[in-house]
Parts: structure tokens; sequence; C-alpha cells
């Protein structure tokens, strides 16, 4: 596979050699009424009303637009202040205009009005579209930019859309694998690129079947020659300070955009729990425990992004990513006081004080080439990626625990753990797109993929002082994986009708080795994965639509994983290499009416869900969170989504959603119990401009989510309240903001679990309240836009912490 995916490569480079001949386009420009050179003026050269190239004026008023195909292209140089100059010319060799002189639009100084455009939602076949280039979300992060689109969730610093955690790409291509990491990611870039967010509930054949709804972030494309900077600093006070500060750096040159990003967070974060266990023999209360915990994570994160692009010609284009994610210092202490009251003999009540101090040292470097071949029909193109990750975590842990009995003398016991693992992917994909006319399209492509996964567990108990290895809870994990996808799609659209149907086909292999139990699991299964859209106009102000997707959940490789972590004596998490993939059937009809308002109506089918249950030993008063397959998850509602303006200088952004959540599960004796209810969650985001200049933004968000399911316990309502403020300064070079997050403390939940012979509750107050103040400074070519992107494969998501 590995001499495949190389020979890909070097095919694919090998063609850009080819390339045909190209010429350049100079010039210098100068000011009408001061005979100065003009610096940072726009020089885009067009084709047909398309823009082809483009570049920048330097301070000497010089421009250049190299890497032009032969033809007849239109010149357009553009200036704040200036008439736009225009002029048509045949490009058959390199042409020199000479000196152009801009002149002065004093009609357009004289009657200066400054306008901000609204954010805009637009529905296309198979997404939901939601449009802010050039409105003042641009100048927020991109982390803000998700959290503000319609449809998106955010608790915990957490994404969710319909009850399910999305996976986030960037121009189509996945980003980052856990949630810490993404929020982390994001947070640091800017959105100034970003041209819109999709919503993708469904998605197409030619995206993963890994997943469930899809949050692609739409980068633009850079057409300007120059250098630009920004860096950026925040400070957020909760429980415990914390910071977070990075720089940008893009520069672009004739053939060459260069990014690069260095991110640092530093963190410190408290997260406190209240705990009530009742163990039960059938339905009589054997023991009561009652915990107060207490948990504090510090963490020092480096992030580094690198994208280079190399543009052989209008045809041809070659890019390297590498992206570093490096943890050099994470540590979590965690106290549990806990009571337990013997509820059958008086005098076996004790207590205990549990001390687990866990450090990690992780790194998680991702490497990407792609290559873009455009030939000559418009639109048809083919490209190409390699993708490979070295992911690497080492993890320690002391554990100990000091009991007080009220009939026995008082004791102590202590463990360590020290894991490690270590996964590599690598991959290859080929994508191929043909207009095949104005109104019909089609794509297909293939990937491979090869995940290798090395785990060890080694447990030491401590007695007299002395670390005994505990052979009952080491072990050492191996995990193979190959996956072999497959897509084809076609899209066709008539005068009120439109269709779009695609089919993806998977073959998986899957083979995972335990030390400790001499088990082999393995798996080899084909599935396909069918979508289909159909939208129809009804009238030119209300449209139609439904779509069907078929989709897969693998397990995580933590999930998979068989070691046992113990938190103290009474309570682990563990993995489960019996783990299936679980298929999930999405069905979707909606209406959109006059491009605001957005109501549908869906059901989901999982099969063999997913979930960590937590579940009760009642044998040996044990809390165990388990990876397990459940029956099946049932959920369907009713959305209604809108975004409109209520006047100039304050939009709005409404989303509501009742639905009701169904899970069944086998616990026990074969009792098979489902856990059904019907939930609401609602969003209202408020966006406010003031001052003539428009310079200051504020922005004021509420949500609410009421008491709902989640696998076999209920989760308390919730709300989020947040209060932002925006200032730019010195023309837009600098800006500076003010965040209230959780501002009535909403955050917190009660988790309570009570069927059968399990009956506890969980009392969780997050470190969401905060405070936090930031400051952004742009230099260089403020115009400038870059070549960000991130990108990880499919299967890095799978890492989850």
């Amino acid at each position: 596979m590995n001499l495949k995916i190389t020979s890909l490569f070097v095919f694919f480079t090998f063609l850009t050699a080819v390339g045909q001949e190209t010429y350049q386009v100079t010039g210098k420009l100068i000011a009408s009424d001061s005979e100065k050179a003009i610096s940072f003026a726009n020089a885009v050269l067009l084709r047909e009303g398309v823009v082809v190239k483009g570049s920048s004026s330097e301070s000497s008023g010089m421009f250049l637009i190299e890497n032009i195909s032969s033809g007849n292209y239109e010149l357009n140089i553009s200036f704040l202040g200036y008439k736009t100059y225009t002029k048509s010319m045949e490009v058959q060799s390199d042409l020199n205009l000479g000196t152009i002189i801009l002149q002065k639009d004093t009609e357009a100084l004289d009657d200066v009005t400054i306008t901000n455009k609204k954010p805009s939602l637009q529905r296309e076949i198979d997404r939901l579209v939601f449009n802010i280039q050039g409105t003042s979300l641009t100048e927020e992060n991109t982390w803000e930019v998700l959290r503000r689109t319609p449809g998106v969730i955010v608790i915990n610093n957490t994404l969710s859309i319909k009850n399910s955690t999305p996976i986030v790409y960037i121009n189509d291509r996945k980003v980052h694998l856990s949630n810490s990491e993404i929020y982390q990611l994001l947070e640091g870039t800017p959105a100034e690129t970003v041209k819109s967010v999709e919503v993708i509930t469904n998605p197409p054949a030619r995206y993963d079947a890994q997943g469930s709804t899809i949050l692609n972030i739409v980068m633009e494309k850079n057409l300007i020659v120059g250098y630009h900077g920004s860096v950026y600093g925040n400070f957020t006070q909760g429980v415990f300070p914390r910071y977070n500060a990075g720089i940008n750096q893009f520069y672009k040159r004739g053939k060459f955009n260069i990014f690069g990003n260095y991110n640092y967070t530093d963190n410190k974060i408290n997260r406190d729990n209240d705990e009530v266990i009742n163990y039960l023999d059938d339905t009589t209360t054997t023991s009561v425990w009652n915990s107060l915990i207490n948990r504090n994570t510090w963490s020092n994160q480096h992030n580094v992004n690198l994208n280079i692009d190399y543009e052989f010609d209008e045809k041809n284009s070659l890019s390297f990513s590498g992206n570093l994610l490096y943890l050099p210092h994470w540590k979590r202490n965690t106290f549990t006081n806990a009571v337990v009251d013997d509820q059958t003999v008086a005098d076996n009540d004790f207590s205990l004080l549990a001390i687990n101090k866990f450090n990690q040292d992780k790194h998680n470097l991702g490497l990407n080439v792609d290559y873009v071949h455009n030939f000559e029909k418009p639109g048809e193109k083919l490209s190409a990626n390699i993708h490979y990750t070295d992911y690497d975590k080492e993890d320690d842990q002391f554990v100990t625990t000091d009991y007080a009995v009220v009939s026995s003398p008082d004791f102590s016991t202590a463990f360590t753990t020290h894991a490690n693992q270590r996964t590599n992917i690598l991959s290859g994909q080929v994508d191929y797109e043909l207009p095949i006319s104005e109104t019909s399209n089609f794509e297909a492509g293939a990937k491979v993929a090869n995940i290798d996964t090395k785990s060890d567990l080694l447990q030491f108990n401590i007695e007299n002082g002395v670390s005994v290895l505990d052979v009952n809870n080491s072990d050492v994990f191996d995990y193979d994986e190959a996956i072999y996808a497959a897509y084809i799609s076609y899209a066709k659209s008539w005068e009120d009708w439109s269709l779009k149907i695609g089919f993806r086909g998977e073959q998986t292999e899957i083979k995972g080795v335990s030390g400790s139990t001499n088990q082999t699991n393995t798996q080899n299964y084909f599935e396909l994965f069918p979508s289909a859209y159909l939208s129809h106009k009804a009238s030119e102000k209300v449209n139609i639509y439904a779509d069907f997707s078929r989709r897969i959940q693998r397990p995580s490789f933590d999930d998979l994983n068989p070691f046992r972590y113990n938190f103290t004596d009474f309570s682990f998490v563990t993995g489960n290499p019996r783990l299936q993939p679980a298929i999930t059937n999405r069905y979707k009809v909606g209406v959109e009416i006059d491009d605001t308002f957005f109501i549908e109506a869906y059901y989901t089918y999982n099969k063999a869900a997913i979930f960590e249950l937590t579940l009760q030993d009642n044998q040996n008063d044990v809390i165990q969170y388990i990876a397990s397959n459940i029956e099946k998850s049932v959920d369907y509602g009713l959305d209604f989504v809108t975004y409109f303006p209520v006047t100039d200088t304050w939009d709005v952004s409404f989303v509501s959603s009742v639905f009701n959540m169904s899970d069944t599960f086998t616990l026990g004796d074969n009792v098979q119990t489902t856990q059904s209810k019907w939930s609401l969650y609602t969003t209202l985001d408020n966006n406010f401009t003031f001052l003539k200049d428009q310079s200051l933004t504020a922005n004021l968000s509420l949500l609410y989510i009421s008491s709902n399911i989640q696998g076999l316990s209920e989760v308390s309502d919730r709300n989020f309240v947040s209060l932002s403020l925006r200032k730019t300064l010195w023309h837009k070079k600098a800006t500076i903001s003010l965040t209230l997050n959780d501002i009535l403390n909403g955050q917190e939940f009660t988790k309570t679990t009570r069927f059968v012979n399990q009956n506890s509750r969980y009392f969780t107050n997050y470190d969401t309240q905060t405070i936090r103040v930031g400051f952004r400074y742009n230099f260089g070519n403020t115009r400038l836009q870059t070549n960000q992107r991130t990108k990880s494969s499919a299967e890095q998501e799978r890492l989850k912490e």
C-alpha cells in the first residue's frame, strides 16, 4: 500500500513538469494628485468576468502578476479614494504596462458611506451555508464564528449539532482530533480568511463515512502578493487565570504562498463534582456513597502550523502542510472525599480521602502533501492527497487512598501506573470532478488508509513501600486497521428540481491483540453508504427538500483498548476490544421560506450505538466506565432556523428544536430497558453595531437546553448566557475585546441514573463562568488573505482523549 501511495504522488508530481508556458504583467502605480507611488492597491486579471490572478502594489508602486497563460484578459486596478482603472489586453508574452496614473475620485470621497454587510444563510442541496465574507464576524477568531453559526451549540467548549458531535473540516479536509485540541486550534486562528461555514447534517458520498454531522469551514483563496501578519493575546479569569497568545505570518510572492502560525496556551481549570451512589442488592440499598470531588488541571500547549503552496501554472499546484500539537506539561490532581454509609452493618461505615495525581506528555504531528491538476474544461479537476500522522502519548499516575473505618484501625493503599500509546496513520486519496454540462456534475474518488497503534500499561501496587507489579491490571495492546474506500456521485438540476445521489463503499479490516488475555479480535466487513438529496422550488419564495444518508461510527482507539485505568480503589475506566461499529440512517425533510426561514423534520436510527456507560458493580461497590454497544438509539424531532436583520445595526439568529431521544439497552440477566424523553433546545444570538464608523460591535447569546437523555442517564436542563464587546482601532489594525461567558453559571448540571439495579446522581460544575480580555494587532499588508488551512486524516479524529 505504501508503494502504491508513493507511486501515485510521484506520478502527479511528474505531471507538473509538462505545464504550459506562462507570462507576467508588470506596471507602476502613481497618484494623479500627488504623483506619489501607491502601495497596497489591488491589481487583478479577469477572464469572462472571473478573477484569474491577482496582486498588490509594493511601496514603490510596482505590481507584478505572474504565471499567466496566453489569452485575452481584463485588468482592474482599484484603491480607496481613486477611480478604478480598467484595461483589456491580450497576453502572448511578458507585458510591461509602464506607469499607470490612478485618478482621484473626488465624488466618492465627498460622499463616503460605511456599510456593514450582514451574514446570511443559504440553502444548498446537501448543506446549509452560513456566509460571513465581508462581515464583522471575519474580525473574530474562527472558534467564535463556529459558535455563532446557526444550529451549532457550544457547551463547555464542545461543539454539538442535532445531539451529536460534528467533525470539523477546513476546505474539505479534517482538522485535529479531540474537542480540546479543536478548540485550541480554532480559537487561535483568525477568521479574516473565512468565507463561510457549511453545516452538513447528511454528508454526501465524497466525505468519509465515519462520523455524523460535518462542519466545513471554507477559506478564501489568496490573490494578493505581499506580507501580512498578526499577533494576539488573551487573558481569561475563571476560578484560576488562563493565558493564550500567538502569532500568524503570511507571505506570498510569485508562485509561493507561505503561512506560519504559532500558538501557546497556559491553562489551569477547576471542576467540582458532588456524587451520590446507592449500591443495591436487588431493590434493597446495601450502602450509600457520598463523595465530594475536586479536580484541577494544568496544561501548557504549543500549536505550530506551516503551509507552503507552489503554483506551477494555472493548471497545476502542489501544497505541503504540517501541523504539530505539543503538550509537554499536562497535570491533573483529583481529590475525592467520600463518606460510606453501610445500610446493613452500622459498624462497617467508613470514610476515605483519595488523591490521584496524573501527568501526561503528548505530541501529535500531521503532514499532508496535496496535488491539484485543473483540466482545460472549466471545473474539471483531479486532486491527490497523502497524509501521515505520528501520535505519541505517555501517561503517569500516582494514587493514594487513606481510609478511616469505624470498627477497624485506619489504613492506606497506593498504586502507580505508566502507559504509552504510539499511533501511526498513513493514507492516500484521489478525487476527480467533472462538470458534464451547465446543469450536471460528476464526482468520483478513492482512498486507502492504514492505522497502526501500539499501547502498553504497567500498574504497580505499593506494599510496605515496595512497588509490586499488578499483572491483572497490566497489559500490552496492538491494533491494526486498514480501510479501502471508493465513491461516485452525480448531481443534476432542472428548472424547478435538483437531484444529487451518491454511493460510497468502505472495506474495513481490523486486528486487535491483547497481551494479558492472549485474545485476538478480528473484524472484516464491507459496508455501502448511499446518500440522496432532492429539492423542489415550489414558488419564488418556497423551496421543499428531502435527503438521506447512511453513516458509520467506528470505535475510537481508546475505546477499543482493554486497559483498565483506576481513578480510585473503587472506580475505573476501561475499553472494550469487542466493540462493533455503529450504523446510522438519517432522514430529513424541510422547507425553506424566502431564504430566511428553515423548518426541518428529521429521523435518525442508530444501530449498535456506542456509549461510555457508567455502571455500578453492586457486588463489589465499584463504579465502572465502560465503552459499550447498546441495541439502538432513535432520535427524531422538528427544527426551526432563521437569520435576519431587525434593523441596520441589529441582526438576529434564532434556532429552536423539539426532539425525542430514545435509547434501548440490555443490562444483567438480559433485562432490556428503554430510556425515552422529549426535550427542547433554543438559541438566540443578537449582533449589534455601534458608532458612526461601526467600529464597536456587541454580541448577546442565549442558549437553553431542557433535561434530556444521554445513554443510561438523564441530564438536567442547562443555560448559557454570554456577552462580548469588540472595538477596532487604528484603521482596523488593532482590535480589543471583552467577553463575559456563562453569566448565570447555567452550565452546571445534574446527571441521574435510576433503573433496574442502577441508582446514582452526579452534580457537575465546570469552570465555564469566565471574563476574557483580548487584543489583536495586524501588520504588513492588511488587505492580504492567507492560505492557512489545517488538515488531518479522517482516522486522526478517532484519537480522542
